[in-house]
C-alpha cells in the first residue's frame, strides 16, 4: 500500500474526524519501514505507547451504524418508558 492509499483509507474510514496532523508520525513510521513488517509493527507499538501516556488522550471511534441488538434494545427501552409515563 502506498502512502496516498493509506491516507485515503484513513480518510474514508474516519470521515470528517480525520486530522492529518494526528496521523503524520504513524504513517511516516510505517512507510519508513519499507515493507519490513516487524520494523513497522515496532514503530507503531512505540507510537501507541507514547500516545497512551499522554494525559487527556481520549480514543473514541464511533461505529458507522448501530448494531441491530442495540437498536432493538433502545426501542424496547423507549417503549417501556412510554408505558411507565402513561
Amino acid at each position: 500500500m502506498t502512502l496516498p492509499q493509506a491516507e485515503a483509507s484513513l480518510k474514508e474510514h474516519l470521515g470528517n474526524r480525520y486530522v492529518e496532523e494526528d496521523w503524520i508520525d504513524a504513517l511516516k513510521a510505517v512507510m519508513d519501514a519499507e515493507g519490513d513488517n516487524i520494523k513497522a509493527a515496532e514503530a507503531v507499538e512505540k507510537l501507541a505507547s507514547v500516545a497512551c501516556q499522554r494525559t487527556g488522550l481520549v480514543v473514541k471511534i464511533l461505529p458507522r451504524t448501530k448494531a441491530p441488538q442495540l437498536q432493538a434494545l433502545e426501542h424496547e427501552l423507549i417503549k417501556s418508558i412510554e408505558e411507565l409515563t402513561t
